[in-house]
């Protein structure tokens, strides 16, 4: 059988002879990760030297391995051999290695210059994960200054190829045709996978391949299709399986099969016999926030590049349909973003340090790494003592980069070292377990390690003892579980070495304040929800407190020993709600977490100022207790008078501060009942440069009116009010003005029952036109009281009648 990529083999062969970089664009199925590396074997340009191939997954390197030694009439180690996380097979007689991407970096940081490497191929480049564009970034620049004669091949099958070719000196584009089958496209909406499952079973003859967003997805479907009573084989995918159980989706089941996968099965990878997919449109990744230096997972749409990666299973062998868990008509991203966009880059940042790239801008990338997640991981990696003040990497740094780990681990496995013994293989163990285990099973890591030393022969188990041992640095064959004993220094004080800003002090109620300053929360009913100190290994960050999946207790007395020079002892002064009184103490801290609290401490009385202002204001300024009806009215006045005449507004902070002054040694609440707020008042309106006595000038309390009395302003509302009996205001022509008369009082004349007839801000107005519709109808429900023809020069009252009136009516 050929491939149409085979039609290509020669123009791909003439450029790389003329030392041209090549950007092939291949569809699906067209053969090109199969068969582009041996076609290239014999070239005179490689000079005896290896071609090795990045895949973006482990299954993908050993599956595409497999077929072409198969090819060969081989099996994987001899011409043909691959490279991943915990398996090697690889010999002297091999010619073309595929590895995972994060392998040539590692590589390419203890031989730059790649001396046994003619050919570097980066396969399924549009994938764009984080290690594969450090490795494109570095071997760009090693066949720039060390190497121009290595050659370079990007190829993918949704690719950009301007972009790909945007950041390579010598660039050539070749495009081949794909052989894909029809696949006929089913929008479904919003259907549960298990019984979109069953329909393409139904409706198709072979086998169908399930797209989900992670492993409980998964198990969740494969539940669902087993108590349908499903007569086909269920199987499952995911990337943290054991190896066999991956290999069983590619093998014969005797009976149609369903595999339910994660985007692990996206690319690279043919699995026989597929003529259905069935794709939920979601995506699980993780994303990284520069500011709070945690990662967490977000279930996104699917891009429809990858969409249409996933369609394209379905018509490898004959022609398919794809059934989509979505709406046509809903909108999705057009393609997915570089991961070095969203990802945390401590191991990336450390790596290109170690390579002498101290800048984010030192390397070709082909998409520039953000700016604030450069310098959230040199924080870190400097907090690590990876990093020295130049940005360069210190001898530890150097060292912890040639570790195959996340530094966070490598500065834990480093300590380790130095202390020898059992703790190096209990610090690999942890190592192992932080990277391998998935949020969801046991919170306590040193339940899990237990388990791991009880039963080694588990599968899952097994993985991670491997792990510890290449981590440990043993040998093949020797194990890290076997001679294992009790370490010298305990689980909690090796994680804090490696998570030094994720200490977390419990405050109650499974909650806990981290050393970062962020808070963490636990399930209360869960044991570590009682522990005072814990280490927080993995966390899912999110709104609010950031959810601990994976932790350890720490004893006080090892965090202080491990971060002695970072302990300070703050005098604290501040406002205690729940008893609604200042709190004056010393706390002892560590970053921002308090280690401890001692009560009783004096503070300045300044101190005990600012921390009484903050609890009023957190009470509300409304709410003291020294508040009197005349106290309120003052306030009303001034804020009239910042309204229209430009004085301060009395808010509520300076007024708290002014209250807090005058109110020396009170301590709780209560003791604001002595404080006379027209004091306040007075203090606040001498501290802007102005006086009650302008106050009394422009806001007036009261107006004297004709009768004599000085019935009270009201200046709560929009406009300041006044309300008086109508007969008191007899002979009153003028409306009376505040604001250095600016602003008119409205006036609400009131009946001899004390009930508004009438409200004007144009006295004078009212006594000639309106006066005499309301004197006629008051005169019938009042008629013993004064009702004057001429209410401007009638003689005011405040009696039924006047004085004069009275004695001549005797």
């Amino acid at each position: 059988m050929t491939f149409p990529v085979e039609e290509k083999t020669g123009e791909i062969k003439a450029l790389l002879a003329a030392n041209r970089e090549v950007v092939l664009v291949a569809p699906p199925g067209s053969g090109k990760t199969t068969c582009v590396a041996p076609a290239l074997l014999g070239e005179r340009w490689l000079g005896g030297q290896k071609i090795v191939m990045l895949e973006p997954r482990r299954i993908a390197a050993r599956s595409c391995a497999a077929f072409m030694a198969d090819k060969m009439g081989e099996t994987p180690g001899g011409t043909i051999g691959y490279q991943v996380r915990l398996e090697r097979k690889t010999s002297r007689s091999t010619k073309i290695e595929i590895v995972t991407e994060g392998l040539l970096a590692q590589r390419m940081l203890s031989d730059p210059e790649l001396a046994d490497t003619g050919l570097l191929i980066f396969d399924e480049f549009h994938e764009r994960s984080l290690a594969c564009d450090l490795a494109f970034a570095m071997a760009v620049e090693v066949k720039r200054a060390l190497r121009p004669d290595l050659r370079l091949i990007v190829m993918s099958a949704t690719l950009d190829p301007e972009e790909a070719a945007k950041s390579l000196d010598n660039p050539c584009i070749v495009r081949a045709e794909g052989r894909m089958h029809p696949v006929e496209t089913i929008y479904l909406g919003d259907v549960p996978v298990a019984a979109a499952a069953r329909r393409a079973l139904a409706e198709t003859e072979g086998d169908v391949l399930c797209f989900l967003p992670g492993e409980g997805e998964i198990r969740r479907a494969a539940a669902a299709l087993e108590s349908a009573g499903c007569e086909a084989a269920v199987l499952q995918l995911y990337g943290s399986m054991p190896k066999d159980e991956q290999d069983r989706v590619f093998k014969p089941a005797g009976r149609r099969k369903i595999i339910l996968a994660t985007s692990i099965a996206e690319t690279s990878l043919t699995i026989p016999g597929i003529t259905a997919v069935v794709d939920s449109g979601l995506m699980r990744t993780s994303r990284f926030s520069p500011s709070t230096g945690m990662d967490g997972m977000a279930t996104l749409p699917l891009p429809l590049d990858r969409a249409c990666q996933r369609a394209g299973r379905a018509g490898r062998v004959a022609p398919g349909k794809c059934y989509r868990l979505w709406d046509e008509a809903a909108p999705r991203p057009e393609k997915s973003s570089p991961e070095i966009l969203y990802a945390d880059l401590a191991g990336t940042v450390l790596s290109c340090a170690a390579w002498g790239a101290r800048s984010r801008d030192a390397l070709p990338w082909a998409t520039m790494p953000p700016a604030a997640s450069w310098d959230a991981a040199k924080t870190l990696l400097a907090e690590l003592g990876a990093l020295d003040a130049e940005g360069g990497p210190t001898e530890k740094g150097l060292a912890m980069a040639a570790l195959p780990m996340h530094p966070r681990l490598a500065a834990m496995m480093l300590a380790a070292k130095k202390a020898g013994g059992e703790t190096t293989r209990t610090a690999a163990l942890l190592a192992a377990i932080v990277e391998e285990t998935r949020a969801g099973t046991e919170t306590d890591i040193r339940k899990t390690l237990d388990d791991v030393l009880a039963n080694p022969a588990r599968p899952s188990c097994k993985r991670l003892s491997r792990l510890a041992e290449r981590f440990a640095g043993r040998r093949d064959g020797e194990s890290a579980v076997a001679e294992h004993g009790k370490a010298e220094v305990s689980e909690g004080a090796l994680l804090a070495i490696a998570y030094p800003d994720r200490i977390a002090a419990n405050r109650g109620n499974g909650t806990f304040t981290m050393t970062c300053g962020r808070g963490a929360e636990i399930d209360r009913r869960d044991p570590l929800a009682k522990e005072p100190f814990l280490v927080c290994c993995t966390l899912d960050d999110r709104q609010g407190n950031a959810k601990i999946f994976l932790a350890c207790p720490v004893e006080r007395r090892e965090i202080e020993d491990l971060f002695q020079r970072s302990i300070r002892r703050e005098r604290i002064c501040e406002w205690d709600r729940r008893a609604d009184r200042i709190r004056s103490s010393v706390r002892t801290m560590i970053g921002k977490m308090p280690l401890d609290e001692k009560n009783g401490e004096t503070a300045p009385a300044e101190e005990m100022a600012a921390a009484l202002a903050e609890g009023i204001r957190i009470k509300g300024v409304a709410n003291l207790p020294g508040w009197t009806k005349q106290s309120l009215q003052t306030r009303d006045r001034i804020a009239f008078l910042a309204r229209e005449c430009g004085w301060p507004a009395p808010d509520d902070g300076k007024i708290a501060a002014a209250t807090a002054a005058l109110a020396a040694g009170a301590t709780r609440w209560s003791d604001l009942a002595k404080v006379d707020m027209e004091n306040v008042l007075d203090a606040f309106l001498a501290a802007e440069g102005f006086s009650r006595r302008t106050l009394n000038s422009l806001a007036p309390a009261r107006i004297r009116i004709p009768s004599g009395s000085a019935p009270a302003v009201d200046y709560s509302g929009d406009e300041p009010t006044l309300s008086a009996k109508l007969q008191e205001c007899f002979g009153m022509t003028e409306t009376p003005k505040v604001a250095g008369g600016k602003v008119p009082v409205v006036m609400t004349l009131l009946s001899p029952a004390m009930r508004p007839v009438q409200t004007t801000k144009d006295l004078k107005s009212f006594w000639e036109s309106g006066y005499a519709l309301v004197r006629k109808d008051l005169r019938g429900r009042y008629p013993r009281h004064y009702w004057p023809e001429d209410p401007s020069s009638a003689t005011p009252t405040r009696r039924v009648r006047p004085e004069n009136e009275r004695k001549a009516a005797k």
